[in-house]
């Protein structure tokens, strides 16, 4: 007999690990509202922004059911209500970053038309940082990253870490173009000039600088 979970979608039944995960995340959108809440818990009308596209009704829904799944929880109170990922949903970044890493090899089936949301640009920033290997200092530095006027918090040490939002207690704060930003996400050029000091500790920004330029073809 089918689970009250099960009853309204359709699965794979598949006695596959990989099918049931899809079960959970293969629905459209599922998998980017993932993506949203890995760059930092958001509220509703955040997440609607940064899926344009989406309809109210659908979003609602895809939430739903990714909170039945155990995958998503709310955080907060009434008035001030966030959406942020469990133990359980927090799992899939590896996986959610190595399918972005594919993805950066393809080409689009369509021209993009709408911009990388900044939830979006703080979860690439953790899986570009994370792969920088020795490039990563062993001192910590907290660098508020200012995209266009909207904020991304990047913990840089040996376990690197970004979210959206403001920068508690930042080391330095820099400011970057969003086109600039984008580029080197693509891994189409890395532009140190792009990044300028605005205030800080001028060694975060070069730490940040030369993990960035690891990565980078163009470096």
């Amino acid at each position: 007999m089918a689970s009250e979970k099960t009853l309204d979608r359709k699965c794979y039944e598949q006695l596959c690990p990989m099918a049931t995960a899809l079960d959970v995340i293969g629905d459209r959108w599922t998998i980017l509202i993932i993506r949203e809440l890995l760059g930092g818990a958001a509220r509703f009308n955040e997440l609607q922004e940064g899926l344009p596209g989406i309809a109210k009704n659908l979003l609602t829904e895809r939430l739903r059911r990714l909170e039945s799944d155990g995958v998503v929880r709310r955080v907060g109170s009434q008035n001030v209500m966030r959406y942020a990922l469990t133990e359980r949903g927090a799992a899939a970044r590896t996986a959610v970053e190595e399918l972005g890493f594919w993805g950066a090899m393809l080409e689009p089936l369509a021209p993009p038309r709408h911009k990388r949301s900044i939830r979006a640009i703080a979860m690439a920033l953790q899986a570009v940082l994370s792969r920088a290997g020795d490039a990563l200092p062993d001192a910590r530095h907290v660098i508020e990253l200012e995209v266009d006027a909207q904020h991304i918090q990047i913990v840089l040490d040996r376990r690197p870490s970004a979210s959206a939002g403001p920068a508690t207690d930042a080391d330095a704060r820099i400011r970057v173009p969003r086109s600039a930003m984008s580029d080197f996400l693509l891994g189409q050029s890395f532009d140190k000039k792009a990044f300028v000091h605005v205030s800080g500790d001028k060694t975060a920004r070069s730490a940040l600088l030369r993990a960035f330029g690891s990565m980078s073809p163009s470096s």
